[in-house]
């Protein structure tokens, strides 16, 4: 294995050269970057890590608990938390907390143990006081997503999802539509309770209020979008639309009203949230509402950076606007004809 020394020789240099360009610190010329640089390439040189770690008191890793990395929603935020932290040459550990407070504690610690500098958190639930203390001694900064649910955070990112909960749920009383289903996560997510206040106030705004709606409560999944539609259609309940939490729950509505022979828009409108990925793909295009993920996990990492460079900084706050995708599969309600 090539050691620093062998680049050095190679590349026609002093040791202390080499270092300042695999450290990225100090001033090197032009041609003696290049030099080193091919010479790195030439003998396949690779830092040991581990030793600039004990030197400098960094790991130059940043570590990230989301809920769930297997999931397109989270791995797009971890996307764009490692677009942030690449630049600056850093590594990234990502770990999943899977909605659960041990699990997310797990994941913490885990994070902690391995010296990261800074962390940034997605958590659905309150640290746990015996991870808080730990964190607190490791003297670690962090930045979180969504709910603050991090004591020590310095650092927040959220997104406007009252905002495009209300614009969603405009649209729809705006196309007529009174008899509308709202198919929620349950409430004990974040997002949760902000999309429903936003539709809360969207339907006071036309004097009506929850209790002039169904509500029915679940997971961030399609398998309740097609469970409780099915269940609606089963039981007899007259609706015009249905207003699905995100996406995932939106397809199984579409599955469900397939399934039972009612079209979309002309049985029943049906609105998104997120506009996933395969959005625009559904038959008919689902109307949604966009937020920019990648943007969240973008935002909290830069965040992040800020406060290692100073850590006197903050508390810092950064929010990701939402935006209404007007498509197809949301239609004004027909008048009803009067019998002659």
């Amino acid at each position: 294995m090539a050691t620093i020394d062998d680049v050095s020789r190679r590349a026609g240099v002093s040791r202390s050269t080499v270092s300042r360009v695999v450290a990225g610190n100090g001033y090197v010329s032009e041609s003696k970057r290049k030099a080193i640089e091919q010479a790195i390439a030439d003998l396949g040189y690779r830092p040991n890590t581990h030793a600039r770690a004990l030197r400098s008191n960094r790991s130059n890793v940043i570590g990230a608990v989301v809920v769930d990395i297997g999931t397109p929603y989270f791995a797009s935020i971890i996307f764009g938390v490692q677009r942030a932290v690449r630049p600056s040459g850093k590594s990234l550990m990502v770990s999943s907390g899977y909605a659960d407070e041990d699990q997310e504690s797990r994941a913490i610690l885990e994070l902690i143990d391995r010296s990261c500098d800074g962390i940034v958190l997605y958590l659905e639930h309150p640290m746990r006081p015996d991870v808080v203390e730990i964190l607190r001694a490791a003297r670690i900064p962090v930045v979180t997503i969504g709910k603050d649910h991090c004591p020590l955070s310095r650092g927040n990112v959220v997104l406007e999802n009252y905002q495009g909960a209300r614009d969603a749920m405009t649209h729809l009383l705006e196309q007529g539509h009174r008899d509308i289903v709202y198919l929620s996560a349950n409430l004990t997510l974040g997002d949760s309770q902000e999309r429903l206040r936003g539709v809360t106030d969207a339907l006071a705004a036309f004097d009506l209020t929850l209790d002039n709606i169904h509500v029915v409560y679940g997971m961030f999944l399609e398998r309740f979008g097609y469970g409780a539609t099915k269940a609606l259609i089963e039981e007899g309940r007259a609706f015009t639309a249905i207003f699905a939490g995100d996406d995932d729950i939106a397809a199984g509505v579409y599955e469900a009203l397939r399934e039972f022979g009612r079209s979309v828009p002309g049985d029943v409108s049906v609105m998104g949230f997120d506009d996933a990925f395969f959005a625009k793909y559904l038959t008919p295009p689902l109307s949604t509402v966009r937020q920019q993920v990648d943007a969240l996990g973008q935002q909290a990492a830069n965040l992040l950076l800020r406060l290692m460079d100073d850590p006197t900084s903050g508390p810092l706050s950064a929010s990701v606007e939402t935006s209404l995708v007007i498509r197809t599969s949301v239609a004004p309600v027909e008048p009803i004809k009067e019998v002659a």
